[in-house]
């Protein structure tokens, strides 16, 4: 029986011996990658309690951090579900994951601005 959790074949069109391309969001394109720093909260409100717009920090399992616009739905004095779509028009990609707090933000403020071009 073929050993079927080798590498993933090759995406369309990618020639022989090479592993298909990061998809936009995160994992091969059909696969999804598991949030490393993920944690759930004790005492986890069981309604949601509201719709925030929010910045997170993401850990994938693979060890890529990445910043992220996402939903506040649900939140404790120390952790927050937040909510987001891998893919943006396909609302079954949308997931759900408990984050610490400190994770998650409604701004940022750069230490250090960005260069601006010149007049």
């Amino acid at each position: 029986m073929p050993d079927r959790t080798a590498t993933p074949a090759p995406g369309p069109g990618a020639p022989a011996g090479q592993t298909p391309a990061r998809a936009r969001g995160g994992g091969f394109a059909g696969q999804r990658r598991d949030v490393a720093n993920s944690e759930v909260p004790d005492g986890i409100p069981t309604r949601p309690q509201g719709d925030v717009p929010v910045i997170v920090r993401v850990v994938w399992s693979d060890g890529v951090e990445e910043w992220r616009p996402a939903r506040a739905v649900r939140w404790t004095r120390s952790h927050v579900m937040v909510a987001w779509r891998d893919r943006e028009t396909d609302p079954r990609s949308e997931r759900h994951t408990w984050l610490r707090a400190g994770d998650v933000a409604r701004s940022v403020s750069w230490f250090v601005p960005p260069a601006r071009p010149g007049p």
